[in-house]
């Protein structure tokens, strides 16, 4: 019985193991990103302020040569999805980040905190329409 409980044992975790390590390449650390305002830009960093139900939180970003600056255009692309269905998206152009303005929505993409890999500048929300618009 105790042999049995073993094997279990260590099949269980050869599956965990196999599964965690199938999702990231091996010693490459997971990519995040964080979405935000602007609140201070300037040569070398970036700080955005998230909201949430907590407050508001602050996080500064490090900018450098290699970090790639994305920004959203007012044309869309049309891509075709999974099933054939067509969806448009945003296209984008490359900018620098004296492209980047205070109160402009961005994602941050980074592996290492505080360290910023990719900018993402999204384009202004239309404004909704009032019921009365419609």
């Amino acid at each position: 019985m105790k042999s049995i409980m073993v094997a279990f044992v260590f099949v269980a975790m050869s599956i965990a193991v196999a599964s965690n390590s199938s999702g990231q390449e091996k010693g490459k650390p997971r990519t995040q990103s964080v979405s935000g305002l602007v609140s201070k830009v300037d040569a070398g960093t970036l700080t955005i302020t998230q909201r949430g139900d907590g407050g508001d939180r602050s996080t500064v970003f490090a900018i450098g040569a290699q970090t790639k600056i994305l920004i959203q255009t007012n044309e869309d692309n049309t891509v075709k999805g999974e099933g054939g269905s067509e969806r448009k998206v945003p296209k984008t152009k490359e900018g620098k980040i004296a492209d980047v303005k205070v109160d402009q929505r961005v994602t941050v993409g980074f592996t290492e905190a505080g360290k910023a890999d990719s900018l993402l500048v999204l384009r202004p929300t239309p404004p909704r329409k009032k019921e009365s618009e419609k």
